[in-house]
């Protein structure tokens, strides 16, 4: 099953999403509202997302993790 946590959190608009991957405007905003599924788009699509949202926040959920974490 495809997912993408952090890229449709509202962080990001439509707008910025489509011009970092290419991917038409029309589609981002489907994705955004769920009228349209990740499931529902072909793999090249997806794999920009996902490129995205990795590059976007890897750095975010690294530091939640070490946040949430304690020493011992």
């Amino acid at each position: 099953m495809r997912c993408l946590k952090h890229l449709f959190s509202g962080k990001l608009t439509a707008y910025q999403i489509a011009t970092a991957t290419g991917i038409e405007i029309d589609t981002i905003t489907d994705l955004a509202a769920k009228k349209l599924s990740l499931e529902n788009i072909d793999q090249a699509a997806y794999n920009k997302l996902l490129d995205l949202e990795t590059s976007l926040f890897t750095s975010e959920a690294d530091q939640e993790q070490s946040t949430n974490e304690t020493s011992a």
